[in-house]
């Protein structure tokens, strides 16, 4: 016969105290810190957003203080430049909307994999999929078994170019 618990082994091992059904305690926290360092990136980025569409929105304004700079070509040069500062700018803006919405999207399934007592999660593409929707997926989680998470990388690309950095640069605070 099949252990009647086998649904459970991908669940985090923050039930039960401290030798609880699903472990001791050592997930107790759960993704608070995933959730609150996600968190912490989007507000800065959301004001840079904000100050980006002011400079590409702006550019009127901006080149108005040109005016009485005294020298055409420096006023020429001028708006030439804050146009397209302006432009870059607009496309920084649209880039970072976008990823300000998967941030959104990551802290929405860190909070339901908190919820639902996932181990293992980080919000790649293929474990956002494996995430229950709806009734349905989630009765079909707690009945049926839950589908293994993807691990993390061990060696990401972005490590790997970290370590490059850290190595070059000799930088001791990574």
């Amino acid at each position: 016969m099949a252990d009647p618990d086998a649904r459970n082994v991908n669940r985090a091992p923050s039930e039960g105290g401290e030798h609880g059904k699903y472990g001791g305690n050592e997930g107790a926290d759960g993704y608070k810190i995933e959730i609150a360092s996600v968190k912490g990136l989007i507000a800065p980025l959301e004001e840079s957003v904000i100050g980006a569409r002011a400079v590409k929105n702006g550019q009127e304004k901006l080149t108005s203080y040109l005016q009485h700079c005294g020298a055409p070509e420096l006023l020429e040069s001028g708006k030439g430049f804050l146009k397209e500062w302006g432009f870059g700018m607009g496309e920084l803006a649209d880039h970072a909307d976008a990823v300000v919405e998967r941030l959104y999207e990551a802290i929405a399934g860190y909070m339901l994999a908190d919820l639902m007592r996932i181990k293992d999660f980080w919000p790649s593409d293929e474990n956002m999929a494996k995430l229950p929707s709806g009734t349905a997926g989630k009765w079909s989680w707690e009945h049926v078994g839950a589908p293994e998470m993807e691990k993390r990388p061990e060696d990401t690309a972005l490590s790997k170019f970290a370590r490059t950095l850290q190595s070059e640069y000799g930088d001791e605070s990574w």
